[in-house]
């Protein structure tokens, strides 16, 4: 029996030993390597409301963190989408750079703006953006903005509908 119970002590640290250096490396400062992805379903109801932030959830919900790392390049693309849920993202070094439509609620620069054209907006390191369920837009990595940074890092935090389909691809509702 001990020699039984030996073998599964064993056999559950080093189950545990890719995880505890994940997370050791989160909580010292250390970031993960790109790809690193951890999904999540909420066991509960969630119901947060504060000045501007309301978010209950009543239905089994999806939590998906990813950790993104890109190289500083013209050519990157998130790709025009929309989510089903609110979605946190946080710039951790560099700046990701992101275009969303022009529409009423946002700020105008000439009453005869183009009605087709993108407003443009930058999240540099530090700074996170929550974006509202359904709000179409893309993120980009220009090196322009990321000079001297070799890549742009953030973490990604998607809430959205167990079972749905996330981030939903769109085509380009605005020129850039």
């Amino acid at each position: 029996m001990r020699r039984f119970l030996l073998i599964g002590a064993i056999a559950a640290i080093l189950a545990l030993l890719p995880a505890s250096a994940t997370l050791g490396a989160l909580v010292t400062g250390s970031l993960p390597t790109a790809g690193f992805t951890y999904t999540s379903v909420t066991d509960n109801e969630v119901n947060i409301a504060g000045t501007g932030i309301h978010l209950k959830a009543e239905d089994s919900t999806n939590v998906k963190t990813t950790y993104s790392r890109v190289a500083p390049n013209a050519g990157f693309s998130a790709g025009w989408h929309y989510h089903k849920g609110p979605v946190i993202v946080t710039v951790t070094v560099g700046t990701l750079t992101f275009f969303g439509r022009v529409d009423e609620r946002s700020q105008r620069h000439s009453e005869h703006e183009d009605d087709n054209a993108c407003r443009t907006w930058d999240l540099s390191a530090g700074h996170t953006y929550i974006e509202s369920t359904g709000q179409l837009l893309n993120a980009v990595v220009l090196p322009a903005k990321n000079a001297g940074i070799t890549t742009v890092e953030w973490f990604t935090t998607r809430l959205y509908p167990a079972g749905a389909m996330d981030p939903v691809p769109v085509t380009a509702p605005c020129t850039p």
